[in-house]
């Protein structure tokens, strides 16, 4: 099976690391930069089964898109957990899905106008 490593770019490394590591609760995977802080980094961070890479390199990924998580266990503890951290720049609700009612989601921005939608089908 095919894995998809979506390239998202940063442009605040500190910021970047608050955001996903801090707040969201994703592992610091490793980091690539030629020479320490004179050059861009690239970093790969991970949640459960997601994996995803944050660039600072010019040409990189984008700002400004949507990434649509799906099958997230246990969203409603989650969204708590966020809450319980008290992050200064976001308290994000859970909502029903439009397109099912038995479907909810959370939306985030990170600080690269990023949007990360999670979902979760309840039975």
């Amino acid at each position: 099976m095919s894995v998809i490593k979506p390239i998202l770019r940063m442009f605040d490394y500190s910021k970047a690391i608050e955001f996903y590591i801090d707040w969201l609760g994703f592992t610091h995977d490793w980091t690539h930069e030629f020479e320490p802080d004179t050059t861009p980094r690239f970093i790969q961070i991970s949640l459960r089964d997601i994996t995803l890479y944050l660039s600072e390199h010019h040409g990189d990924g984008g700002s400004g898109l949507h990434l649509n998580i799906e099958g997230f266990k246990d969203l409603k503890a989650y969204q708590q957990q966020l809450i319980d951290k008290k992050y200064k720049y976001g308290r994000p609700g859970l909502e029903a899905a439009f397109w099912d009612e038995k479907t909810i989601t959370l939306t985030v921005y990170d600080p690269f106008n990023n949007r990360l939608t999670f979902t979760e089908t309840l039975s």
